[in-house]
């Protein structure tokens, strides 16, 4: 008995049939859900850490779940995002004699020409915090230095090199560390001349996977991180989920695409740019806050970079929902929205059959 193979054709017609299912939900609705979890869980995060953190120990002063305001926005929060990006529908829209074709459902060939400019702005944003973050290193070392310079004399303070401290581990992270700002630079630069990711810059985004993997391994070693840095439990989260994105979105667009590539890549987006934010902004809120200010200097600062991470990833997601591909349908009946009998020839039906394919 002769094995039935299914087709490229009914492959894609199913998965199309899948995304234009008919419900309530809309998967576009995601993007006022994360909106609302992000704002709830900054004000959270904020209130948080100015009532119930304690900056010189790092810990919590009532570790209760009770009192984790942040937890419990978060958790139902991304419930929600998934349950709408997994049970919404994405369908197409009929306007007058066209077609427009849902985003969700287009070929990465054809989305990534349709990347919005504000995802190659926010490329650009990042490549240049991780340059300056580099930056801000050397000048931490360097203004280090230069105050126990101070404290030496005139011909120990000749002998003594303003790098000293400056080791191999932290050469070969600032390295990868300039590698991802060329593969965010060259990111933007194809955005922006509308030819969206290439292979390299697929392939690229793994060099990000590689810093970031090395960075959350040295915040494991010098922090026992759930207990005594609570601060920084959602800078490691972050990066994990943010490790996540870029290799789903370098499998996305590299044409690499599996059954829930899209979804994974959407879902790991939000929940990266959220706890980025959350990660992030409530401790420059911080800084900003007069009041009991001496409480917080012990404060962790967090990274610039990570700030790019908030934006980067929720532009490359919104390409989903930004941009409909026209279709003309010339024999649509805008009447009756039915479309005009006529009888083809099997030739006309399989050209017909690969035009998504296209």
């Amino acid at each position: 008995m002769s094995k039935i193979v299914k087709s490229d054709a009914r492959i894609r017609r199913e998965n199309i049939a899948k995304a234009n299912k008919s419900g309530f939900i809309p998967k576009k609705t995601s993007l006022a859900v994360y909106v609302i979890v992000l704002l709830l869980a900054l004000a959270a995060r904020t209130i948080q850490l100015y009532t119930n953190m304690n900056f010189t120990t790092n810990r919590y002063i009532d570790p209760s779940p009770a009192k984790n305001y942040t937890m419990m926005i978060l958790i139902p929060g991304f419930i929600l995002l998934a349950f709408v990006l997994l049970a919404g529908s994405a369908k197409d829209k009929v306007v007058g004699s066209c077609i427009l074709i849902n985003p969700w459902r287009l070929r990465y060939d054809r989305l990534k020409k349709k990347i919005p400019g504000s995802a190659g702005y926010s490329a650009l944003l990042m490549a240049f915090l991780m340059l300056a973050q580099i930056v801000f290193d050397f000048v931490n070392i360097v203004h280090g230095n230069n105050e126990i310079i101070k404290t030496l004399s005139p011909d120990e303070a000749e002998d003594y090199s303003k790098l000293t401290g400056y080791t191999a581990g932290m050469g070969i992270n600032h390295l990868l560390m300039f590698f991802v700002f060329l593969a965010f630079l060259s990111i933007a630069v194809n955005i922006f001349k509308g030819e969206g990711f290439n292979p390299g810059n697929c392939a690229s985004l793994y060099i990000y996977g590689i810093w970031k993997t090395m960075d959350i391994m040295t915040m494991l070693t010098e922090n026992t991180l759930a207990a005594q840095s609570s601060e920084l439990v959602y800078e490691l989260f972050s990066g994990m989920t943010a490790v996540i994105f870029f290799m789903n979105t370098a499998r996305f667009f590299n044409g690499m695409e599996k059954k829930y590539t899209r979804f994974w890549m959407c879902f790991m987006g939000y929940i990266s740019s959220i706890l980025a934010a959350v990660s992030v902004i409530p401790r420059y809120i911080m800084l900003l806050i007069p009041t009991n200010f001496d409480d917080r200097l012990d404060m962790n600062i967090p990274d610039i970079s990570d700030m790019g991470i908030v934006f980067v990833t929720i532009t490359l997601v919104a390409v989903f929902w930004s941009t409909y591909v026209y279709r003309v349908m010339p024999r649509l009946n805008t009447g009756n929205r039915r479309w005009n009998k006529a009888p083809i020839n099997n030739k006309s039906y399989q050209e017909m059959e690969s035009l998504d394919e296209k």
